[in-house]
């Protein structure tokens, strides 16, 4: 009777242990995949921060402005050859991006001014002709 006893204490401590063990386990897996979300979801956010970003580059006329995206808010202020841009997320995150005009950048814009240009003046003049 008395070894019956101390073999289903032992069965009950080594059932303890495991459960332990595993619950160990799973709590760092969960942690992790916690962790890999959180990370996932901070990289798509940066993502579209950036693209927001990106975009406005392309708009960005003028010296200082803001756009409102359906994903974020987009502010920039042009400080000479520098475009500092910050997006604001709804989740309330907040990025800043710098950009430089580079000189093929300068330079095409120049030719896109000049191909503007002559073509007002090619339009002008052909309604002059046709008066």
């Amino acid at each position: 009777m008395l070894l019956k006893k101390k073999v289903r204490a032992g069965v009950l401590l080594y059932a303890l242990l495991m459960s332990a063990i595993f619950a160990l386990l799973l709590q760092f897996y969960l942690g992790r995949v916690q962790a890999a979300e959180r990370q996932n979801h901070v990289q798509l956010s940066a993502a579209k921060a950036y693209l927001i970003a990106q975009l406005t580059v392309d708009d960005a006329d003028e010296k200082s402005g803001a756009l409102t995206f359906n994903q974020g808010r987009s502010t920039w202020k042009r400080r000479g050859e520098k475009l500092t841009i910050s997006v604001t997320l709804p989740d309330g995150y907040v990025y800043q991006y710098d950009f430089v005009k580079t000189e093929d950048e300068r330079r095409r814009k120049s030719e896109e001014s000049a191909t503007k240009d002559i073509s007002i003046e090619e339009s002008s003049a052909s309604e002059h002709k046709s008066e």
